[in-house]
């Protein structure tokens, strides 16, 4: 018994570690520069002009933010559950409120557009090679979604939930409802 015990703290700590959920740093998402080319189609879609954007720039009431990294298992697993939820968002009646947007952690052009291919991404996903936008939302682990308040240029966090979205449609629906307020 007494050989078992230390792959047992092992597991425990393991599984501690898997299911802790950090809040983030502070109420106010920050004001992150989204770095990165993205097409003419998405440029539209967030409402932004050619040159940088900031997420204040982004032309709606609430942003939708992935924080993601391409060699995150977690993320690649969410990854077609977050494209059914995007597509949903679309076919709604909200869909002009609310922009998905995603930043990936510590993931060069190349990467973010390996991820963008392999899982059929179509909402705007930008690069932080160097984690400049990492870690100006606190160091969060991916994925990590958050959903921001645009309105006033408060941008304020409604929603924040690091890692894997076990029930996607109950997700979305608290969402969507938190948007029709």
């Amino acid at each position: 018994m007494k050989r078992y015990l230390p792959a047992l703290a092992a597991c425990l700590f393991m599984a501690a570690a898997t299911f802790a959920t950090a809040a983030p740093v502070t109420d106010v998402f920050p004001d992150v520069a989204l770095e990165g080319e993205i097409s003419p189609e998405q440029r539209q879609y967030l409402g932004v002009h050619d040159g940088d954007i900031r997420l204040s720039d982004i032309d709606a009431d609430f942003a939708f933010v992935e924080v993601f990294s391409m060699y995150c298992p977690i993320c690649q697993h969410d990854a077609p559950g977050v494209n059914d939820m995007f597509s949903r968002v679309l076919a709604s009646d909200k869909a002009d409120k609310v922009r998905f947007v995603g930043i990936a952690a510590g993931n060069t052009p190349f990467e973010v557009a390996f991820y963008r291919k392999k899982f059929d991404v179509q909402f705007p996903l930008f690069e932080d090679p160097d984690y400049v936008a990492h870690k100006a939302v606190g160091d969060v682990g991916t994925p990590a979604y958050y959903l921001v308040d645009l309105r006033d240029r408060k941008r304020a966090i409604l929603v924040f939930h690091e890692g894997e979205i076990k029930d996607k449609g109950a997700f979305l629906k608290n969402m969507l409802e938190l948007i029709g307020k």
